[in-house]
Parts: structure tokens; sequence; C-alpha cells
């Protein structure tokens, strides 16, 4: 992922599976407030096997689906579990209201849709406003479908796409204050995790605090992604809990939105991303 050419590498779902055999049962994914802990070899499975499970439900190849999830566990595991069916993440601000969430579900023409409490409820609402037929939800949610029973289908491998294709679909304000689509391809998500290899300087050695998403996905989605493939563990946390979640987890870095220091403990590396 790291070397972007135009020969159909890796996207960063394969590269993440692939990386994730020689990480085995290192952690990988530690969400605050679950007992539910992932290794690197578990989230790759978790990964494949949600894949086969929306692939069974119906998701196509290049299809797109709304990501709209309260923390970065459940990020990681829809963006990934989307892309390795196929499909194309299309990241949903926790900030907007519940006609804002319809308008960009039906515009970018989501059939489904990840969410997880406290958002299933708005979730719920914007997706009875748009095209969304089916809302999956991490935890339970009175009319979706639990993200547990996607496990049970099977195991689906990340396909290869071409360079050029659609790897994040995300959506930024317009000069009006509309919201309007845009895109990573994959070769410019190879180019933005390859940035963040210096910039970054994170390792296997590094447990790094993720905030909730934040922004439009473009530069959480990197750096989140950036920090799994080093072999960093990622803890998702709520901002406000910080303090707490690095000194329960021996954190080195964080991931938070702009202005927000961590107090206490040893310092920490921020990366404060607005986008």
């Amino acid at each position: 992922m790291a070397n972007s050419s135009l020969n159909g590498e890796l996207t960063a779902t394969q590269r993440l599976v692939e990386v994730a055999s020689s990480y085995g049962g290192r952690p990988a994914l530690v969400p605050w407030h679950s007992a539910e802990r992932y290794s690197f070899a578990e989230l790759a499975s978790t990964i494949q096997r949600a894949a086969a499970g929306l692939a069974w439900r119906g998701l196509r190849p290049r299809d797109v689906v709304g990501v709209y999830v309260p923390d970065a566990a459940a990020y990681v595991l829809a963006c990934h579990a989307i892309s390795a069916a196929g499909g194309i993440p299309c990241p949903v601000s926790a900030q907007l209201t519940i006609a804002e969430t319809a308008g960009q579900l039906a515009d970018c023409g989501a059939r489904m849709l990840l969410t997880a409490q406290p958002l299933a409820t708005a979730g719920i609402a914007a997706a009875d406003q748009s095209w969304v037929r089916q809302v999956i939800s991490f935890g339970d949610a009175p009319a979706a479908t639990p993200f547990g029973s996607l496990l049970g289908m099977g195991s689906l491998c990340p396909p290869s796409a071409r360079p050029h294709d659609i790897a994040l679909l995300h959506y930024v304000r317009g000069p009006g204050g509309a919201l309007q689509p845009a895109s990573l391809s994959h070769i410019d998500m190879a180019a933005e995790i390859a940035e963040l290899r210096d910039a970054a300087c994170l390792s296997a050695a590094d447990v790094v605090l993720a905030a909730p998403p934040i922004g439009d996905g473009r530069s959480y989605t990197a750096i989140i992604d950036h920090a799994l493939l080093t072999g960093a563990t990622l803890v998702a946390a709520r901002t406000e809990e910080m303090a707490a979640a690095a000194s329960a987890h021996r954190g080195t870095a964080a991931i938070v939105p702009p202005g927000v220091e961590v107090a206490g403990g040893e310092p920490l590396r921020l990366f404060a991303i607005a986008s």
C-alpha cells in the first residue's frame, strides 16, 4: 500500500487482511466500552465473515453503503467489511441532521446503512426517508439487523480493484453549505497512507487512541488504516475519555478533533484530524 502505482496493487482492506496474518494474536482493535476485543487475526476473520454476510444480504461490487457509527471500532469493522465485499463505504457525519443524513444517503444511492447506538435511531429515521432498505446495527436497535448475524455465512476474501476505482465516497460542504460528494480512489488512498509513514512515525509498538469518526472521514480513514497497517493497537474511546483510556492502555498517540488536548499521564503524540 505504501508504494502506489497503476498496476492494480492491493487495496487497503486486502493489505490489512494480508498483514494481519503476520501480526496474528497481537491486539489490533480495542473498543473502550466493550468486552469484545480483536486480535489482528480476529479482525481479519471478522472483516471477511462480515463481508460474506453483506454479500449474502445483497451487497454487490461497487454498491455504496452508508457508515453512520459513533466510534472508531465500529468504523473500522464497517468500512473494511464493506470494502471486502466489493462495496464502497460512504461515511456519514454524526453532526448531520436527520434530513441531511437522509439527503446524503439518497444522493449516493445507498441501499444499506451500517450504524450503532446512540446513532441508530436517527439512522433508521433517515433510512426511511432515503433509498436504504436494510439497516445493520452493531448492538441492538429496533428494526435493524444485528451485525453479528452477518458472521455465519462463511468468509469472503477482499476482491482486487482497479487503482482508480472508488475506495471511499465522502461528502463535503460546498460553498453554499450544501453537502457534495467527493471521493478517494484506491490509488489516492494508497498515496495518503504512504505520506503518513514518515509524518506519523507509527509502529507496532504504538497504542493509538482514536476518537469517534471526525469530519467527512477522508483523513480519519487514512490515519486509522495507517495505524493498523503498521501493527499498532487501536483503542476506540470517546474524546472526553482519552486520558483514562491512555492510562489504562498505556497509550502513546491519539487521533483527536482539532483543538483537543489530552491531559494527564505521559505526553501523547496528537494527530488532529479535521476531515
